[in-house]
């Protein structure tokens, strides 16, 4: 598809792929620069090791060099098929090693930054109810867990998630709804999340971006 063809896309990004499917490796570096951080953090959300999230992380970036000449733009953003890579990558990892995904609610969220204060209490709850809302969220089926870290704490599009998972974006908004739902229904009773996921869906939605 020809640029000129492409509407709500930035102009520099599609030149940056332009010049990348030439062989230019300084594009593609500015691509990978744009990209790597989430790609990492997809990655290391699912492997909980970072010298092995690191390796995966470099893997696809490797297999997206190689195969960007056959990109082709489809209304979404090369950072959702980057992400496509990824996850087809950890889908490989864990059936190669037949290892179980783990996560440590010690990792989840180191810095949590509590507006308005910076008093240690308040950040020692703000820090043991991300650790709450992890495990909560390893509760959760496969498909419904990757849907909600995807879209809220990736903070991918529904159309570049859609165009991840492989699913219409009525569908993909489908599953954020029943995904959501079992959330909430997840933390229901427990302590310090149930009232604040009582409140509003924008509540939990909120919370799980302590979790970035």
């Amino acid at each position: 598809m020809a640029p000129s063809t492409l509407t709500g896309i930035d102009e520099d990004i599609v030149e940056l792929v332009r010049r990348a499917q030439h062989g230019d490796r300084d594009a593609f570096a500015q691509i990978y620069d744009r990209h790597v951080g989430e790609i990492f953090g997809f990655v290391m959300n699912r492997v909980r090791q970072r010298e092995t999230a690191e390796d995966l992380t470099g893997d696809v970036f490797m297999r997206a060099f190689r195969r960007l000449p056959d990109f082709e733009w489809k209304g979404v953003d090369i950072g959702a098929w980057i992400m496509t890579i990824a996850r087809n990558r950890v889908a490989d990892h864990f059936r190669s090693f037949s290892t179980r995904l783990e996560r440590s609610s010690d990792d989840i969220r180191h810095d949590v930054e509590v507006r308005g204060t910076d008093a240690p209490e308040r950040i020692a709850e703000g820090r043991e109810l991300a650790r709450r809302l992890g495990r909560a969220l390893e509760q959760l089926s496969d498909e419904h867990r990757e849907v909600i870290e995807l879209r809220f704490v990736h903070e991918l599009s529904l159309a570049d998630t859609a165009q991840v998972i492989g699913r219409t974006v009525g569908a993909t908004k489908s599953l954020q709804f029943r995904a959501l739902k079992a959330l909430a229904s997840q933390v229901k009773h427990v302590d310090g999340l149930g009232q604040l996921a009582g409140a509003s869906a924008s509540t939990l939605i909120s919370l799980l971006g302590m979790l970035s």
